[in-house]
């Protein structure tokens, strides 16, 4: 796999059906700019993005007030009493 490409696993939603299978996708263009991009990904912008507004959105992005914070991800006790979440 590649940065662009991924491998998903995908169920039939029709019950009786039980169809499983995996399918692979690929980013092939930006269409809204990320926020905390990867610099080994570059995506072509899509054919509406005015490129002086996206330069103006990266020039001001450093500039920004709000300090994104980077949490371990947390999986609760599904099956705890509620307003009990279990051990963290």
């Amino acid at each position: 796999m590649t940065p662009t490409v991924s491998q998903h696993y995908v169920v039939c939603g029709n019950f009786e059906c039980g169809h499983t299978w995996r399918a692979t996708a690929e980013a092939d263009m930006t269409i809204s700019p990320s926020a905390t991009p990867a610099p080994t990904v570059h995506l072509p912008l899509a054919s509406h993005m005015r490129r002086d507004v996206l330069a103006q959105q990266i020039r001001s992005g450093s500039t920004a007030e709000h300090t994104p914070l980077m949490t371990p991800p947390e999986t609760r006790d599904l099956f705890a009493p509620a307003g009990l979440d279990g051990p963290s």
